[in-house]
């Protein structure tokens, strides 16, 4: 490679009004010393140095005003889909928007009436159980099938779940919180019971560009194109370029039907367009950020293999297998703690905090969403951090 890119400086982020180690203001320090936040989904790496760049010079031109896409934009966009992922797009089935959640939120009361039914899976994203609810639509949990150290859907299950009044499925891919990336054969069988059923499918693959096993990401909208018209899938780089504080998502719309009237609804609640800085930040990541994010994805790589080592030998602690995004699904169920003592024992002695398993369903009990996004050293720290408090009985 023949740039570095650096990814072992620690920065301190306490000053900075990250949410992430705001949160570990209210704990003093533990028996292991300061608190490490493990838990909401942000690195603690820079951002590519191209688009730190790109920010510096609108910065210095100092101007903020109303602005437009570069006119080769969405041509770019589609180019970084079919170079990175295989997937050909037509760049009209472009919609910006400020937020995945925002997108989704609005493309669910867009799509359905409320009592009617949207299908999650479990473990899964705690967000979309909230946004269900909150458009008054009723949440159809369909749980993941617990395997050895992984999980996989049973179709059978999920055919059983649909009603007359199921709507909207909801997939991740890759699957937050277990990293799993979904196969083509698993989408397939998705998408071909929701044609059956006639039920739109979103599909949130924010976390598409960070894959770190040897499962490729597929978009199920690329298998067929039937399967493309009764998708809408949600992309960002927020997550692999670490932009979450400026963010910025495109929706990819083949249905030209649903396309108008997701368009139209962003529009009149003025979402439609992000932020000029969001743009900018956007436009240089896919632009000039691919080197970064090779490096990114190596360190990744090397992180998870740092983490799947040091675990091996802590016979409390179990480590699902990760193959997409940053985040780690760990296993304290052999420790035989309560959940509420498992989150005392992390905070209090270890001075660990990652999320709660329960955040993303009742099946998450006995786990713990931990985020290895962070340089190697203060992985160190985590991992020496576990053993001490799990390779024993307390």
């Amino acid at each position: 490679m023949s740039r570095k890119f650096d990814f072992k400086t620690v920065i301190d982020r306490r000053s900075r009004l990250s949410t992430k180690w705001l949160e570990v203001n209210e704990f003093t320090d533990s028996l292991s010393g300061p608190v490490i936040p493990l838990w909401i989904a942000d690195m603690d790496f820079k951002s590519p140095p191209v688009v730190v760049d790109a920010l510096q010079q609108a910065v210095e031109h100092g101007i903020f005003g109303y602005s437009e896409w570069p006119a080769d934009f969405f041509a770019l966009f589609c180019g970084w889909q079919e170079v990175r992922h295989g997937w050909r797009i037509d760049p009209q089935w472009v919609l910006p928007c400020e937020s995945v959640i925002s997108a989704m939120d609005i493309a669910i009361r867009a799509n359905s009436q409320p009592d009617d039914e949207v299908i999650i899976f479990s473990p899964g994203f705690s967000t979309f159980n909230r946004i269900i609810k909150h458009t008054g639509r009723r949440v159809i949990d369909v749980p993941l099938v617990e395997n050895e150290r992984s999980y996989s859907l049973d179709i059978a299950r999920l055919h059983a779940a649909i009603t007359s009044r199921s709507r909207i499925l909801i997939l991740c891919n890759p699957h937050n919180p277990i990293g799993k990336v979904w196969r083509s054969e698993e989408l397939r069988q998705i998408a071909e019971l929701c044609q059956h059923h006639r039920l739109l499918l979103l599909s949130d693959d924010v976390h598409q560009d960070l894959i770190i096993g040897d499962t490729p990401y597929t978009p199920v909208a690329s298998l067929d194109p039937q399967f493309a018209d009764l998708t809408i899938t949600f992309t960002s780089p927020c997550k692999p370029f670490n932009l979450s504080g400026l963010p910025i998502t495109h929706l990819v719309i083949k249905n030209a039907e649903i396309r108008k009237k997701l368009s139209d609804e962003l529009e009149e609640l003025s979402v439609h367009q992000p932020n000029m800085l969001g743009m900018i930040a956007c436009d240089a990541a896919y632009r000039h950020g691919a080197p970064w994010l090779d490096a990114l994805i190596e360190t990744l790589r090397g992180n998870y293999a740092l983490l799947e080592k040091g675990l091996q030998d802590i016979a409390n602690v179990t480590l699902f297998h990760t193959e997409g995004t940053y985040l780690a699904w760990l296993d304290f169920r052999k420790s035989g703690l309560t959940h509420a003592q498992l989150q005392q024992r992390l905070i209090k002695d270890a001075g660990l905090l990652p999320n709660s398993g329960l955040k993303f369903g009742t099946n998450g009990e006995g786990f713990m969403r931990l985020n290895f996004a962070l340089p190697q050293s203060e992985l160190v720290k985590v991992i020496d951090r576990l053993a001490r408090c799990f390779s024993r009985s307390h």
